[in-house]
């Protein structure tokens, strides 16, 4: 049976309780009760009437309807954390800053439904239901970490649902060439952020921090009152922006990823960091090599060119076979790979010349940015791509690392740093009500969290690097 939320009284709420009404009343000179009540209705509606024109029987549809009626009970119970974690950072004006994020409001709605779509096995695909509410995956992701922060208990299925989801979006959904990353890659100055840019200073930095406030809305304030606001790096962009936290679960995700291909190819620390350095300047000098492509495709690329040029056996087959070994990955990652799509965003790389990189991203001008025409592409395996356009980047820096180079060698990159954080003395109760979020027959868990999920070898899903996160923002935050 499918997760159902519960109240603070054991009870479900199909509307806002009475501290959430006394807040939405509160935050501003406008009662916020309707505003809320009429963007759900609005969107579960035409979810609803969407299935209904597709669905092939009448339970079907009862199945859509019971999911719609469960994503207004996580909607209402998740706004009211929110709303309450906002209040205590920012204040009133912070609750209204959230309530007023249309977007943000609209990937919560999303969220919930995507849960109880999951949860309920409805046979409806997740990026079907953001294309229908017109959202970009990229702009999804800002909302995960919230709610994993907000429900401190959240149903084991949906934690691996929602932590799943957000890898792919870090791999491959927010790199299609309709995402608005781009136009913040460009606004960045045309590269995308390094690993030292936008990891966190100290042990005390909060690793995955995401603005819930509209654009502009206020001034970005530190959660630790201990710590200095930082606006930005030098020549880098704004810390906890929402490209900086992006950037950060990128290098993270991709550290994880090589360690478990460093291991399973037996290659050596040395090496390790070569193909670390060689894989993070790819990122960084040509990000837009990524558009329509995955992050694990340029990972392969690293580990093959630097081995080829410091003379190193690795065959690319065995590469792909330690990649298609492991779990949650595709078979198509290495089979169906773009190679060029005639005269759009690969031509882009003509004008490298250009010190000015933010000419080389796709914008929402560019014709194939919102209507990709798989026609017009020309695809292959990932040894195609290695041969015909991953050299033409990256072989001059690569050949760097080479024996006899005769030249410099690069400086190595360091590995992201992991958030540590600091001692607890004492246990603190909450501050907010603990949520009850159980499945029916599902054994307790613990006080502390949602169901631990470590790295493990049998299979199954790995996902340590979420449990880290998760436990080490959940310290700082009770500190």
């Amino acid at each position: 049976m499918a997760a159902e939320p519960e109240s603070n009284h054991d009870r479900p709420r199909s509307g806002p309780s009475e501290r959430l009404t006394s807040m939405l009343r509160g935050c501003s000179d406008q009662d916020q009760t309707e505003r809320i009540q009429t963007r759900l209705r609005c969107m579960l509606q035409e979810f609803l009437q969407h299935h209904r024109d597709e669905a092939e029987n009448e339970s079907a549809n009862e199945l859509a309807s019971e999911c719609c009626r469960q994503a207004g009970i996580w909607y209402y119970m998740m706004l009211e954390e929110l709303a309450i974690q906002e209040s205590e950072r920012l204040g009133t004006n912070g609750i209204l800053g959230f309530l007023s994020n249309e977007r943000c409001q609209r990937c919560l709605i999303a969220c919930c439904l995507g849960i109880s779509i999951s949860s309920n096995n409805l046979p409806y695909e997740f990026l079907k239901l953001l294309e229908l509410f017109s959202l970009a995956p990229y702009h999804f992701r800002n909302v995960i970490e919230p709610v994993f922060r907000a429900v401190k208990r959240l149903p084991s299925t949906s934690f691996k649902y929602l932590s799943q989801l957000e890898d792919k979006i870090l791999e491959s959904l927010a790199w299609t060439s309709a995402s608005p990353l781009w136009e913040e890659i460009r606004a960045s100055g045309g590269h995308f952020p390094s690993n030292q840019q936008v990891m966190f200073r100290n042990s005390h930095e909060d690793p995955s921090s995401t603005d819930l406030q509209p654009e502009g809305h206020l001034p970005e304030v530190s959660a630790n009152p201990d710590q200095q606001p930082c606006t930005s790096t030098e020549n880098g962009p704004k810390r906890n922006t929402s490209l900086t936290v992006f950037a950060r679960k990128v290098y993270l995700l991709m550290d994880q990823r090589l360690k478990t291909q460093f291991s399973t190819l037996a290659i050596s620390e040395e090496l390790q960091s070569k193909i670390w350095t060689c894989f993070e300047h790819s990122l960084v000098n040509f990000a837009d090599i990524m558009v329509d492509r995955h992050l694990d495709q340029l990972l392969m690329c690293a580990i093959f060119i630097i081995a080829q040029v410091t003379g190193e056996e690795i065959l690319f087959k065995n590469i792909e076979r330690c990649y298609i070994d492991q779990p949650l990955t595709s078979r198509s990652v290495c089979t169906d790979v773009l190679i060029s799509r005639g005269n759009t965003a690969d031509s882009l790389t003509e004008n490298r010349n250009n010190e000015d990189h933010r000419d080389l991203f796709p914008t929402p001008d560019t014709p194939s940015a919102h209507y990709p025409t798989r026609s017009l592409e020309t695809r292959g395996n990932l040894y195609d791509f290695f041969n015909q356009v991953y050299p033409t980047e990256m072989s001059d820096f690569a050949n760097r690392f080479a024996v006899h180079a005769g030249v410099s060698t690069p400086p190595l990159s360091p590995y992201p740093r992991r958030y540590k954080a600091p001692p607890r003395t004492q246990e603190h109760p909450s501050r907010r009500s603990r949520v009850a979020l159980r499945m029916e027959g599902e054994e307790e868990e613990g006080t502390d969290g949602p169901p631990l999920r470590r790295f493990r070898s049998d299979g199954q899903s790995a996902l340590h690097r979420r449990l880290m996160a998760m436990e080490n923002d959940r310290a700082a935050s009770e500190k």
